[in-house]
């Protein structure tokens, strides 16, 4: 009698046990099919910030993300050549002084002007192979020259952003390149390039280095290109610098004038230069000749 009563039990429990997996399993079907599907945002921007000012009062016309912190790559070259102007102005360099490579400014990756230990250069040549050529190994043997070590040189780098209310800005080293493990890429956003272009458009000497479109290094025996695709192609255009990381992507702060205004386009993160530099015309078009030509009628 008892073991009649304990197998009914049990078969009692299974069946419960088998009608609630089956609802179980009918309720996550039903809510399957009745939950809706998140569709990720198919449009891909050309860019992960952009920015459109006017040069003389840095007004912003236009952008999306401007206070978006992003690597900088060798738009840190900008900063470099400010400090040397300022340097230069204060009496302590001259364009004429004689840098040596060191050993270690010879081990650079990246784009350069492949400077040998031991050999010399006017800090003239090496201010256009960095910015022309973008070349690192330039930078670094002009950062050692100036302050005696590139961590120093980031010093005044850092202290010059700070003047320059620069507050999204931070350098880690002199000429962008992507970091060591563990180590920090220079970081900066669209409304501090406004700042820093600004101040580098104070500077004859920086416009005129950024401008170049293509010259010689070493005595002639090393043609160099401008990396800034848009001089020669743009009118209005007429500096200042790119830069490229897989991490940053492909950046861009350019400037160009009309009769009636300058402009300074910062562009950060492109996937592509070509698409870079195309976004960055058609704002140059947008400001600098369409809408005058729309004002003069």
């Amino acid at each position: 009698m008892i073991r009649r009563y304990l197998t009914l039990i049990i078969l009692t429990l299974t069946i419960l046990l088998f009608s609630n997996n089956i609802f179980a399993n009918d309720l996550i079907a039903m809510k399957q099919k009745t939950s809706p599907k998140i569709k990720r945002n198919a449009i891909t921007l050309p860019y992960e910030a952009y920015v459109v000012a006017d040069a003389e009062t840095g007004e912003v016309l236009e952008g999306l993300n401007i206070m978006h912190g992003h690597p900088q790559a060798s738009l840190t070259k900008i900063m470099l050549a400010c400090v040397i102007v300022d340097k230069i102005e204060a009496g302590e360099l001259q364009l004429t002084d004689q840098i040596t490579a060191s050993k270690k400014a010879t081990k650079m990756g990246g784009t350069s002007v492949f400077l040998k230990a031991k050999e010399t250069f006017t800090l003239e040549e090496l201010m256009q192979a960095v910015l022309v050529q973008s070349a690192n190994d330039a930078a670094y043997a002009i950062a050692e020259h100036v302050a005696g070590s590139s961590d120093s040189f980031v010093n005044i780098m850092n202290q010059k952003a700070n003047s320059l209310g620069m507050n999204s800005t931070v350098f880690y080293s002199v000429h962008g390149l992507p970091p060591v493990k563990g180590g920090h890429d220079n970081i900066t956003s669209c409304n501090d390039m406004i700042l820093l272009a600004q101040e580098a458009l104070k500077s004859q000497k920086i416009m005129e280095w950024a401008s170049i479109e293509r010259t010689t290094f070493r005595n002639g025996t090393l043609i160099i290109h401008n990396h800034n695709r848009l001089l020669g192609k743009v009118p209005e255009v007429d500096g200042i610098k790119t830069g490229f990381t897989r991490r940053a992507g492909f950046n861009i702060v350019a400037t160009g004038k009309n009769d009636e205004r300058r402009i300074i386009v910062v562009v950060l993160g492109s996937p592509e230069h070509r698409i870079r530099d195309n976004f960055a015309t058609e704002k140059f078009k947008e400001y600098l000749v369409i809408k005058m030509a729309d004002v003069s009628e």
